[in-house]
């Protein structure tokens, strides 16, 4: 999850959950084994600075090889997803530019590979709040997806969720509301074939954007639907149940019913703690949320304690990664 934060705290969750990423094709050996399972280590501790540095080098081994096509392309964009994870957006979407170049130059590239290499570009935009250039490349995943020989349902409502909350960080929010109604509609027409966490997803962000829209009654209701999803899911999603569970909070914070929030925040910061894996940054961003919280119910100790752990998160550097750096120039030059 990128910890980009767009309009509000809550937006923190929801931007970052409105593109996931799924696996981008590959050749079986690259990147090695060895490498991939270090980098998938890396990602479920949520150390993204050592599965970057893991992804770096494995697009160094191909460069060196001689490999540039979609091979490369996949490690690029793999790589790209990374960088945006934590925060170097301008090396993400540099990265995810060449990636898809390489994709859509190979002979017969794959429609839905291709559409999700458009979502990692878009998110990568995003982080850098290039709204302009992020929805353009939204329509073009969609585009792609729907023009597939088989498009998947849920496909297509993670882009709509995608591109409702591109028009929420323009304030367009008519369209953002059309965007995500569209996709409740999917969800709607197709029960069997729409995850339990995708259509939690679209009621996670729907309920953002009713919030800002000063519509809390109904924020509140797809917040609340939104938890009745992710209970119902096989496997269930402790991150997308955190930022439900925190928003929710975090909405109630805002109406000021403050031991309905503490609760809130508690259950997220719980989940945290056993194991959730979520950036630095994000979590630093929940703690110290619920430690504001906990003040205006007078409970300054606990509030300290939380602000301290917070305060670590913000400035953490993952140990045995200090002096490990990624330098994407060299494979963003051509």
């Amino acid at each position: 999850m990128t910890c980009t934060r767009w309009l509000s705290v809550g937006v923190l969750f929801a931007a970052a959950l409105a593109f996931p990423v799924h696996s981008l094709a590959s050749d079986p050996e690259h990147p090695a084994e060895a490498v991939l399972q270090q980098a998938k280590d890396a990602l479920a501790s949520g150390n993204y600075e050592r599965a970057a540095f893991l992804y770096a080098s494995e697009v160094r081994s191909l460069v060196d090889a001689g490999v540039n096509d979609d091979r490369l392309g996949s490690a690029l964009l793999e790589l790209g997803r990374l960088r945006a994870a934590v925060g170097k957006c301008s090396e993400a979407s540099a990265l995810d530019v060449r990636g898809i170049r390489l994709l859509e130059a190979a002979p017969q590239p794959d429609p839905l590979i291709l559409s999700e290499a458009w979502e990692v570009l878009a998110k990568a935009y995003n982080c850098l709040r290039r709204y302009s250039k992020a929805g353009p490349a939204l329509l073009r995943a969609v585009e792609i997806e729907r023009s597939a020989p088989s498009p998947r349902p849920g496909r297509l409502v993670e882009l709509l969720a995608g591109q409702g909350e591109v028009y929420q960080a323009e304030h367009r929010f008519a369209e953002a509301e059309n965007a995500f109604s569209l996709a409740q509609s999917i969800v709607g027409a197709n029960p069997r074939r729409i995850a339990s966490s995708e259509a939690a997803l679209v009621e996670n962000n729907f309920g953002m954007l009713l919030r800002l829209m000063g519509r809390n009654e109904e924020s509140e209701a797809a917040f609340r639907q939104g938890l009745e999803l992710v209970a119902g899911a096989a496997p269930r999603d402790p991150a997308l149940q955190v930022a439900l569970t925190y928003n929710l909070a975090s909405l109630q914070a805002q109406e000021k019913r403050f031991r309905e929030a503490a609760g809130g925040f508690a259950e997220a910061t719980l989940l945290l703690d056993h194991g959730t894996s979520l950036p630095p940054r994000a979590a630093g961003q929940l703690l110290r949320d619920y430690a504001s919280c906990l003040r205006k119910l007078g409970r300054g100790g606990e509030a300290r304690a939380l602000d301290a752990r917070a305060a670590a998160l913000f400035v953490k550097q993952p140990e045995g990664d200090r002096g490990q750096t990624v330098d994407v120039a060299e494979f963003t030059s051509k």
